[in-house]
């Protein structure tokens, strides 16, 4: 969240400066509250003492050498054959986690397979009084990772000697049908006389078994991934020496390709940008060095060496092959501070709003600043202007059509599955780590968007949700039930914190102020609209001048401002936040609506935006309350509507299964996402501006990006 952070000490994931407990691995990180001698939390609360006595029988455990997100790793000596083991156990936390179990067990069963010098052995794999374990080959060294830390980057000569039998391992285990997918410079491990082995094929998967991941699941570290991992598509051999050559590129330089403020600016950079060459960190790489690492790191699977063993071939003789094309030298070193970087990620220059990734027709930077108060009412480009902004998609015969907006060209990098059958609401977190949205039984979600796992729960709500909101600072989330519930929760312990209204059947949201101080949402069955203070739970204020239902509501940036949409007139009101009263009502008679599903403010506040049910987008001056642009080219209800960050383009969600993205400077229609299977009842723009969140009545929420 964008609060205070801290990293877990046992498993180093980051977390919020005031956790316990570690969302990752479970761990307490100080004394866990009391629990009853019998239950879990007893358990849970002295994890050594646990797995010493449950593995008493077979397994002598001497000390704790180190944790990670999944797994603790303890020496130990096997009593029947008196050898020393390294023995890997689930925490007592994970172990209710079916799917956990499974991926657990698997690294076993898959690494148990390989027979190889350079790959750690599996000597036993199981589970003993509650405890699942693995036992393998104990190795006296340290992982490539904390050499590179303490020591600084290695010498060519020796990354050669390091990274070449790494290839030829993976090689090994892609020819036994088994692919690593976790490929980085932890997971090497070079011991006191100088082997490197491969560690932990955790998220590995045999060839020809069932894959335990769900499509669009992206398993692995996000600085290691190949760009088709990234993407959620499936992994083969050739996504693991992409991951190698990350690991090449670390331990030349030091750095690593790509990194970022958090782990979708990451996915980003692997997917569309480019990274400084090694040469420009360290002249004394060698050119061919740098010539193996760009021929790795290859955007394109079918460029990359497509074995292990061409890979260290290469290493072995200093001869990349045929030569390859390295990025052209950066105007700097990629090492900006934690804030610059914060800060360039949400969206270029410090202040400045995030530039729109999704819609790139052309080169970056190349569109001009949309100027809405010289457009005219209505747009309606030309042939020639949509053939130069979008280009023409293939036919199923794979003729090209002349003209029309784009279809498909946006990936759907992963779906968040196990939501409501309805989700009407979705909503990224203010840094665009996290999302919300509707799920089974009365629940919300909070979902981790770079990996698509459940963070946090929301339970006990009466209703199917329909609508939620995360506070500016996101220790807060507000939602309503269709029974017209508005609660407040605290989003760290997943707890209600105050029921504002239990009543609000006429109006169907609930969102807060910009500052988070305020949560407006509806007051009775009236359509009278409430705000509430955040802090105290009382009313502040009230919004009279109403005498129909609502059925949107939103904050202008500034919070001086609400819009609403009405649901029988079709009426867009805007309100003034300090008095409660209508200063405009927007013109309703250049339209024929009965309900105004959606609203949105610009980021700049000059602009409003609504979806309507006679299938059209509506743009508005906010000053005049004058119609400056429709957007036409939906078959069904617009439901839903949103602006990108920096006002270039929005979006529009509706019930004939698509959504639709719009530049708002000619009202152009670039994209249409296909791929939800039934209406769409929301969406959203992430806070820098590359990915989009849709949800529908087909169970789950996408997430998409070009």
């Amino acid at each position: 969240m964008s609060e205070a952070t801290k990293r877990c000490p046992y498993c180093h994931e980051e977390i919020l400066e005031a956790a316990r407990k570690c969302k990752h691995c479970g761990e307490w990180l100080e004394d866990p509250p009391e629990t009853s001698s019998t239950g879990t939390g007893s358990l849970s609360s002295n994890p050594e003492t646990l797995v010493r006595d449950a593995m008493s029988p077979e397994y002598n455990i001497e000390k704790e050498l180190g944790r990670g997100g999944m797994a603790i790793v303890y020496k130990a000596v096997q009593e029947s054959l008196g050898r020393e083991v390294a023995l890997k156990v689930l925490p007592q936390g994970m172990t209710h986690d079916r799917k956990m179990l499974e991926r657990f067990h698997r690294e076993a069963q898959s690494a148990a397979q390989l027979n190889h010098p350079h790959i750690v052995t599996i000597f036993d794999e199981g589970e003993l009084n509650g405890v699942h374990y693995m036992a393998m080959e104990y190795l006296e060294g340290r992982d490539l990772h904390e050499i590179v830390q303490e020591k600084g980057p290695v010498p060519p000569e020796q990354a050669v000697s390091l990274i070449a039998p790494m290839a030829e391992a993976l090689g090994y285990a892609h020819n036994q049908g088994t692919v690593h997918r976790d490929v980085k410079s932890s997971n090497v491990m070079v011991t006191d006389v100088g082997r490197p082995v491969l560690m932990d094929f955790g998220i590995a998967y045999a060839g020809s078994d069932a894959r335990l991941t769900q499509t669009g699941t992206v398993l692995g570290t996000p600085e290691y991934m190949s760009p088709e991992q990234a993407r959620g598509n499936d992994v083969d051999a050739r996504g693991d020496l992409y991951s190698l050559g990350v690991v090449l590129y670390e331990s030349l330089t030091g750095k690593l390709p790509h990194t970022g403020g958090h782990p979708m600016s990451v996915v980003y950079k692997v997917l569309h940008e480019s990274y400084t060459p090694p040469r420009q960190i360290d002249d004394n790489i060698p050119e061919w060095l740098e010539q193996v690492i760009a021929k790795l790191l290859k955007k394109d699977p079918e460029e990359r060496y497509q074995t292990g063993q061409d890979a260290a071939e290469a290493l072995r003789s200093k001869d990349p092959g045929e030569e390859v094309e390295v990025p052209s030298p950066s105007s700097g070193d990629g090492t900006a501070d934690a804030e610059e970087q914060v800060a360039m990620d949400a969206g270029g220059e410090q202040g400045e709003p995030a530039k729109t990734q999704v819609y790139r027709p052309g080169e970056e930077g190349s569109e001009p600043e949309p100027e809405p108060a010289a457009m005219s009412e209505t747009a309606t480009a030309t042939e020639e202007d949509e053939e130069e902004q979008v280009a023409a998609p293939s036919t199923e015969d794979g003729a090209t059509e002349s003209e029309g907006p784009q279809r498909q060209r946006l990936h759907i990098v992963r779906s968040l599955e196990g939501n409501a059958d309805w989700v009407n609401a979705v909503s990224f977190s203010p840094d665009g780590q996290y999302a919300l949205s509707g799920a089974p039984n009365n629940t919300i979600k909070l979902w981790e968007v770079v990996t698509g796992r459940e963070i946090q729960t929301f339970q006990s709500l009466t209703e199917q949700p329909i609508s939620v909101a995360l506070s500016p600072d996101g220790e807060r989330l507000v939602s309503e039930t269709s029974d017209g519930i508005v609660r407040l929760w605290d989003v760290d312990s997943g707890d209600s914190v105050r029921t504002l209204e239990e009543n609000s059947e006429a109006v169907l949201g609930a969102t807060f102020s910009p500052d988070g101080q305020y949560v407006l949402s509806g007051g009775g069955a009236s359509g009278t609209l409430h705000l509430w203070d955040v802090e105290t739970g009382d009313l502040a204020r009230r919004f009279d001048e109403n005498n129909e239902a609502i059925f949107s509501i939103a904050f202008s940036p500034d919070g001086q401002y609400v819009l609403s949409g009405s649901g029988q007139s079709g009426t867009l009101k805007l309100w003034e936040t300090e008095t409660g009263r209508v200063v405009r009502t927007f013109d309703e008679g250049d339209w024929d609506s009965t309900y105004v599903f959606s609203v949105a403010f610009s980021p700049n506040g000059e602009y409003a935006l609504s979806g309507s049910d006679d299938m059209t987008a509506r743009l508005w001056d906010v000053e005049s309350g004058k119609l400056l642009r429709t957007f036409e080219g939906h078959s069904g209800l617009v439901i839903a509507v949103a602006f990108s960050p920096d006002g270039q383009y929005v979006l529009s969600g509706s019930s004939d299964m698509t959504v639709q993205l719009w530049k708002v400077e000619d009202g152009n229609l670039g994209y249409v996402f296909e791929g939800d299977a039934e209406g769409v009842n929301a969406i959203a723009f992430s806070p820098d501006g590359r990915y989009v969140l849709s949800g529908s009545k087909d169970d789950d929420v996408k997430l998409w990006t070009p």
